[in-house]
């Protein structure tokens, strides 16, 4: 099976075909309430638009997805943004396209290329990211202790999140399912056996680039 893809930011895009000009943008998003704000937004940024169409998908337990083509002939703007989509294992991600029409017809053909050409261009500027299997733990250590786990994980790629100053420091550290063992050992040998970790929790993390085809 596939990895899935993530965006690991807000991309952006702008193209021109025939005097239209066809404006994407593409979200990280974790609910369909938040891709309806954020549709909500671009509705607002772009008023006189002729139309705003849009694809999402969301993983988890029960995957989840969405299109629409505003307006334009069946086919030529959802479907085609949701194929990207689909087709290239995003999950949690929405890609949206404003349109100002230029006064020339483009054809269902013209149409259906000029939107998967911007939804793509505003996919990649939103730098699509694998996700992988992981493991979280929420752990506490004295100052001195993470400082040094925070040095090892930004060699390793891994994740501290959370981090809660007091006493001593508060924290969530995330990594790889492989890299289990390695962390159990980095911790006892950080610590002089004090810093043991206890149960996780699984979840996915972001990994390494991915390309949008």
């Amino acid at each position: 099976m596939s990895s899935s893809v993530t965006l690991s930011k807000t991309g952006d895009s702008k193209i021109e075909v025939k005097k239209s000009v066809f404006i994407g943008k593409s979200f990280h998003i974790s609910s369909p309430e938040e891709a309806n704000n954020y549709l909500a937004e671009e509705r607002k940024k772009y008023p006189d638009a002729r139309h705003l169409c849009y694809a999402w998908v969301l993983g988890g337990e029960v995957s989840r997805q969405k299109s629409s083509d505003d307006g334009e002939p069946q086919g030529t703007a959802g479907q085609p943004l949701l194929e990207l989509l689909t087709s290239n294992g995003f999950t949690d991600s929405l890609i949206c396209v404003t349109r100002y029409f230029g006064g020339t017809l483009l054809g269902k053909g013209g149409l259906k290329r000029a939107y998967t050409d911007s939804g793509r261009e505003a996919l990649e500027a939103g730098e699509p990211v694998t996700l992988i299997p992981a493991l979280k733990w929420r752990q506490n250590c004295s100052y001195s202790v993470f400082e040094m786990l925070s040095r090892k994980a930004a060699q390793s790629g891994w994740a501290l999140e959370n981090v809660e100053y007091g006493q001593d420091v508060a924290f969530d550290i995330i990594v790889p399912v492989e890299s289990e063992n390695e962390l159990r050992r980095v911790c006892l040998d950080l610590s002089g056996g004090a810093l043991v970790l206890g149960d996780s929790e699984s979840l996915l993390m972001m990994g390494e680039k991915a390309s949008v085809s």
